[in-house]
């Protein structure tokens, strides 16, 4: 790294906040499909014009917009991802970085007491329904294309019965029911959870495969209500302390049946604990939203499989973002 490059690094949340902004306004809302002055687009935000010019050239800048004379439009990109109704929106990841900013503002104070920053009233997953369905959106979002090729990748033919624990909007189930038309699937989460996310499978294809349990996964001692062939875990165990981690997955053991599969999908960081740079600052997202979540090794969590009376613990690194692994009940 040379001095420009750490000049740029130390630069970079001015590019995201002017993103997040424009998106928070509404300005790839406003444009659409359409071309307009800085002065229109000012009046329907009810921003001032000079504050709306200086955003949009930058913008413009960032590539993200376009402008010919005094004219504004969304380029093909932002009408794709940023305008509501581009068939890529992705407002809702956007919405949980927006999020995300504000509780990352606080790493000092998370690197001075080695404790979660997020207040009580912002928490994700078990706070408000309002912040529990923008991390359910954005989750949904972003996990599509990974749930497609983890179902790609798996050879799930043998087997009838998935529970995703901790399974969210759901996503994961229906890429793998998609493949495996064999199956049935039931999504296990928090109950504020589930009322998110049980309207969004119902409007879907795979409403009549997949069913909902609610359950505190941690608390509960037998967070199941039946066995099942196969248990994903995926996003989950980086969210919690390796004491919590190994009971959980002691708990998913006694609740497979027989030759059961699990399969662990989670952002996996190397030995050293130093890269890839993805998952090193994904650990100080657990620092700053979690009690004692963090990245965890393949290595780790394979001793924690072991442990737990699990076999043919496997590695596999299917695509370059959050990796993959899965191990076996002994029948």
């Amino acid at each position: 790294m040379d001095l420009t490059q750490l000049m740029d690094m130390a630069r970079g949340f001015q590019r995201a906040e002017a993103l997040l902004t424009a998106h928070r306004l509404g300005v790839f809302r406003v444009l659409g499909g359409e071309r307009l002055t800085a002065a229109v687009v000012a009046d329907r935000l009810a921003c001032s014009v000079r504050g709306v010019t200086i955003l949009l050239d930058a913008l413009v800048a960032l590539e993200l917009l376009g402008k010919e004379a005094t004219v504004y439009h969304n380029t093909a990109l932002s009408r794709r991802h940023l305008s509501p109704d581009g068939e890529g929106y992705r407002g809702a990841s956007l919405d949980h970085l927006d999020d995300l900013m504000t509780v990352w503002s606080r790493l000092e104070e998370a690197v001075r007491t080695g404790r979660a920053v997020r207040r009580a009233e912002e928490h994700l997953v078990a706070g408000s329904a309002e912040k529990n369905a923008v991390f359910i959106g954005a989750m949904a979002e972003l996990g599509r294309l990974n749930a497609r090729i983890i179902a790609q990748q798996l050879d799930l033919s043998g087997y009838h019965t998935l529970v995703d624990l901790g399974g969210g909007p759901g996503v994961y189930c229906e890429e793998i029911l998609r493949v495996n038309p064999q199956m049935q699937a039931v999504v296990a989460d928090l109950p504020l959870t589930v009322a998110t996310a049980q309207p969004m499978v119902e409007k879907g294809e795979f409403a009549a495969r997949i069913g909902f349990q609610c359950v505190d996964l941690f608390q509960d001692e037998r967070p199941l209500d039946r066995p099942y062939d196969v248990a994903l875990i995926s996003n989950v165990l980086h969210m919690e302390g390796e004491a919590r981690d190994r009971s959980l997955l002691k708990k998913v053991h006694a609740s497979l049946n027989p030759g059961g599969l699990v399969i662990i999908h989670g952002t996996m960081i190397n030995p050293g604990r130093t890269g890839p740079p993805d998952r090193a600052l994904f650990a100080i997202n657990m620092l700053v939203n979690t009690e004692q979540g963090n990245c965890y090794t393949f290595e780790e969590m394979g001793d924690w499989l072991r442990e737990a009376g699990f076999v043919a613990v496997r590695f596999i690194d299917c695509f370059a973002q959050p990796s993959l692994m899965t191990a076996q009940k002994r029948p």
